[in-house]
């Protein structure tokens, strides 16, 4: 986790360093250079896990990214001796390849942007606290869970400190308790019955993961005809059980680190149509919480 928490930075700090120091001899190259490094930075801006290194770092970037254009606009110069033909050929080659590379990339990122149909509104899972989308959207770049159809449109969900971070350090770290939404309460998100209760499983030391009992400590509501999942409870958190009604202010339990997961976080998705009483087995379903459908990097207060 550090090394990827390392790479958000380093890389868009590259592409904005192509563009301060290197001098562009034409308008061609620099407007080339500024589309390879502009939709580079553009895909990183879509997909990296922000609350990893600090979601301030993020407009931070855009800030150094429009700087840098403007810059190096000034510092556009023809050399005193032209470089040599088949140099520049390949030169511009190579930037209309990277071009269309990360035009594709970025353009696929961008697609899990789309809001899907039919979509069910639900309420914040939380009632106080800044928390960071780390997983949602409608595409694989930017929801892992997209290639598993029950789950299609699920998200994870972590909290954030005073620093934008999701824990006390990019690494993340052993400690649970340095993870912000570690032991944070959890309500249920819709009015409707409590079908399935999970507990006994014991929290995980990061980044050790129970791949057996995948939602780990759980809770499956059913509500109009769905059923929806809060998974990674904390052990012995569970304050329902089966055959409960519950509105959107039953405390349901405490976010924990149990299950299918490298760190603690809460897993929340919706399906139908499937086995009754079973998780992972139906058709997944879209929702929106403050009638917003949940991205990677939306902050949720």
């Amino acid at each position: 986790m550090l090394l990827i928490g390392l790479f958000y930075i380093f890389f868009p700090l590259i592409m904005i360093a192509m563009l301060l120091f290197k001098r562009q001899p034409n308008l061609l190259m620099w407007i080339l250079t500024v589309l390879v490094s502009g939709l580079s930075i553009l895909f990183i801006w879509v997909i990296a896990r922000w609350e990893i290194i600090s979601i301030y770092a993020r407009p931070v970037i855009l800030v150094l990214f429009i700087i840098s254009v403007l810059i190096s606009f000034k510092r556009i110069r023809k050399p005193k001796k032209p470089n040599n033909k088949a140099v520049k050929i390949i030169t511009i080659t190579l930037n209309c390849f990277f071009i269309f590379f990360m035009g594709t990339m970025s353009f696929l990122a961008l697609r899990g942007y789309r809001v899907p149909e039919n979509t069910v509104e639900i309420a914040s899972p939380f009632k106080e606290g800044k928390f960071i989308v780390l997983h949602g959207g409608s595409r694989p770049m930017v929801n892992a869970h997209f290639h598993v159809n029950p789950q299609n449109y699920a998200v994870d969900i972590v909290g954030l400190n005073n620093f934008g971070m999701r824990a006390n350090s990019i690494s993340g770290g052993k400690n649970l308790t340095d993870y912000k939404i570690f032991d944070t309460p959890v309500y249920s998100p819709v009015n409707g019955k409590v079908i399935v209760v999970k507990d006994g499983l014991e929290d995980l030391t990061p980044p050790q993961v129970d791949t057996k009992n995948i939602a780990g400590n759980h809770v499956l509501i059913e509500f109009v005809g769905k059923e929806l999942l809060l998974a990674h409870l904390k052990n012995g958190s569970i304050k329902v059980k089966v055959g409960d009604i519950v509105d959107t202010n039953t405390l349901i339990g405490n976010v924990g680190n149990t299950g299918n997961t490298s760190e603690p976080h809460l897993h929340l998705h919706i399906e139908k149509d499937g086995e009754h009483n079973t998780i992972l087995n139906g058709k997944s379903v879209p929702f929106t919480i403050n009638n917003k459908f949940l991205l990677r990097g939306d902050i949720l207060e």
